[in-house]
């Protein structure tokens, strides 16, 4: 594997990609050769057209995106299109992979309870990415599932819920950071649960007795989720 990139672009790129967002926008244009307009990532990503068009200037300006005018005969603005770029490619494939078998090794072999450590900092991002009620507001079963549903998917789970005689399913098809958890179970799966239990407290539903395991199926993880009085237990590669 080369690395052909400059060590400040790369952490520039890194830095850009920290926000599960413009991953997510990044991935969408890389699957777009044509590219697509701010208020087409938008539709793609529901997300607010204005919080978009920032999004997409940073990759730009992280040299991950360009932004194209298109010519046009007609009247009118002409049309701003965003595309990917070669180099993202590397940067978020294999330079973004190289970055998390890193950190996760350097949690796995040099911290105190590495998965406990891992779950921790799950949980806070779970707490942060989840979208939040409104002060005293007690969010019904159906939306508190929507949210989760809504984040898992933002992070590239691709997950399908579906009704369960004890509460709820959801298939995970998909592990963003399936290739690093072979190496580093532990720490990869303590954080991803984490994240669930941490959305779900931040929505006010008991997660303590959550529990994951990895690796139900190659390519598809199963997180259960029990009604209320049972609390939730997951489950994920």
């Amino acid at each position: 594997m080369q690395y052909t990139a400059r060590p400040d672009h790369i952490a520039k790129a890194h830095q850009a990609l920290a926000e599960v967002s413009r991953l997510r926008l990044l991935e969408i244009l890389r699957a777009t050769p044509a590219g697509l307009s701010a208020a087409q990532a938008a539709t793609e990503i529901h997300l607010h057209l204005a919080t978009v068009r920032t999004h997409l200037e940073t990759l730009v300006s992280a040299g991950l995106a360009t932004r194209e005018t298109e010519a046009s005969g007609a009247r009118g603005r002409p049309r701003v299109v965003y595309k990917a770029t070669r180099e993202s490619d590397g940067i978020a494939g294999d330079g973004y992979r190289l970055l998390a078998e890193l950190l996760a090794s350097l949690i796995q072999n040099s911290m105190r309870d590495p998965a406990g450590k891992a779950e921790a900092a799950g949980s806070t991002w779970g707490h942060s990415l989840i979208e939040r009620a409104r002060p005293l507001e007690r969010l019904p079963q159906n939306e508190v599932l929507a949210r989760v549903h809504t984040l898992l998917d933002e992070l590239g789970f691709e997950p399908q819920m579906a009704p369960t005689p004890a509460g709820t399913d959801i298939s995970l098809h998909r592990c963003p950071f399936r290739d690093v958890a072979v190496e580093h179970q532990s720490v990869i799966c303590s954080a991803h649960l984490g994240l669930i239990k941490g959305a779900l407290e931040e929505l006010g539903v008991p997660a303590s007795t959550t529990t994951i395991e990895p690796f139900v199926k190659p390519t598809l993880c199963v997180a259960h989720l029990y009604n209320k009085t049972r609390s939730v237990r997951t489950t994920t590669p």
